[in-house]
């Protein structure tokens, strides 16, 4: 299985994990001279055409970066996987242990899920070319402009090609898309077909949220209860909903074939 964003294999047996060995030691590199060592440490046979592919892969996913046709890892790439392990490392309970993929992590608020969010984005770099589906139960982001969390979020989505759509239909949830839509973005309200589950699909990335009960009745009160976004006291909503501390469950996983198949329904509830 493919895959346009390398995440470090603990194993170090896959052609990938081989190239980044090879130019963590020596680098910059051509691909014939990373082809050369990868052949000499693999455990299994590797034709060039093999790891010119990965390095393309590598290259495409931003890990790799290439000058005068010699290559080298990314220093940014570097940055942004340190940022985001030592993100998880705060943020998960005690009894998780670094970024398991198919494993649950539990999050204390619905703000340290969207940093979490925020970081995880950072890390992957969606651009123009990457379709990215997001379902929520409400859309919220710009209503918390003021914080830097959601200035972060609004840059990665006008950056990428993103898909979002809610169930929801409220005046709050309206005008969020409008603000989006207002600067060229997919965003589509009271969409029946959406799932129930908060959810962040990119590449063969998927992310659920789970949200426990109790928070979700709490935010849909406030979008029930809110006619325009004048009415809306921002800072005392993200105060005692954002920031109430909860348990909230957050699943990774990376399934190319059923990310794939999520982000062509959500393509087709906006007709394409």
């Amino acid at each position: 299985m493919s895959s346009n964003l390398f995440v470090p294999d603990l194993s170090g047996s896959s052609c990938k994990d081989v190239i980044l060995q090879v130019l963590l030691e020596e680098w910059p590199l051509s691909p014939k001279e990373v082809f050369n060592r990868v052949k000499r440490l693999s455990k299994e046979d590797v034709s060039y055409q093999a790891v010119h592919k990965a390095i393309v892969l590598l290259e495409k996913s931003k890990v790799l970066s290439k000058v005068g046709g010699k290559y080298s890892i990314d220093v940014k790439w570097v940055e942004n996987l340190s940022t985001f392990t030592d993100f998880l490392k705060k943020n998960l309970s005690s009894d998780k242990v670094g970024f398991n993929l198919g494993r649950k992590m539990i999050f204390s608020t619905v703000y340290e899920v969207d940093q979490f969010l925020c970081e995880l984005g950072k890390f992957l770099a969606p651009t123009k070319t990457d379709a990215v589906a997001l379902y929520w139960n409400h859309f919220w982001i710009p209503l918390f402009f003021d914080n830097k969390t959601y200035r972060e979020m609004k840059d990665l989505i006008v950056s990428a090609n993103y898909y979002a759509v809610t169930k929801a239909s409220t005046p709050l949830d309206n005008w969020c898309a409008s603000f989006w839509k207002g600067i060229g973005l997919k965003e589509k309200t009271g969409v029946k077909e959406a799932y129930d589950t908060d959810m962040f699909v990119c590449r063969d990335f998927i992310v659920q949220v789970f949200y426990p009960y109790e928070i979700k009745k709490e935010i849909d009160k406030v979008y029930k209860s809110v006619k325009n976004v004048s009415e809306l006291d921002v800072n005392k909503f993200f105060r005692t909903v954002f920031e109430k501390k909860t348990r909230i469950p957050v699943l990774i996983s990376k399934n190319e074939e059923v990310a794939a198949e999520l982000i062509k329904q959500t393509k087709e509830m906006f007709g394409e």
